[in-house]
């Protein structure tokens, strides 16, 4: 039968735990706040993604209404008619920086529209018109935000990450 040997007073596990905790710490740390960095990230782009149908909500109902004369506009119970199309591009960027509170408000350079008659854009959304205004048209929105990353090591290795979203809807 095998003898145990005993050691005394358990000194040498003592030290090796330490040793190994430390070890450990950092990546178990890094790992952490990475997690964190990506929960922060899925909640900025499931964010995004809200403002973005908000603004092509407000853009597909007041875009029929742009420049009209009619005498219920922006009167109680009637329709929001925006003067001109800047007018329009500036309710949806309200309408999209109330969904984005968390994460601080966007600019205009960050929002961009367009009203079409057929589709909707697609590529690099640099146009921001809105030529089509009927009833039954698409109106567009596209969102982009950049979001920093807390942890201590990302956020020196990669840049801000910048997330888009976009919302297309008919016009009312």
């Amino acid at each position: 039968m095998p003898r145990l040997v005993r050691r005394r007073g358990g000194q040498h596990t003592r030290g090796q735990t330490l040793v190994e905790f430390a070890f450990v710490l950092p990546i178990f740390l890094f790992m952490l706040f990475g997690l964190i960095d990506l929960g922060r990230y899925v909640y900025m782009h499931s964010t995004l993604s809200q403002a973005a149908r908000e603004a092509a909500r407000v853009a597909s109902v007041e875009v029929y209404w742009v420049g009209s004369s009619d005498p219920s506009c922006n009167q109680p119970g009637g329709p929001v008619c925006p003067a001109t199309v800047a007018a329009l591009r500036a309710d949806a960027l309200t309408a999209a920086n109330r969904m984005l509170t968390p994460f601080g408000p966007i600019t205009t350079a960050q929002l961009f529209i367009r009203c079409d008659a057929s589709s909707a854009p697609t590529g690099a959304w640099t146009d921001q018109t809105c030529s089509s205004r009927a009833s039954g048209s698409l109106a567009s929105i596209r969102v982009t935000l950049s979001i920093t990353p807390i942890t201590p090591l990302i956020d020196r290795l990669f840049p801000p990450m910048t997330s888009a979203a976009a919302a297309t809807m008919v016009v009312d």
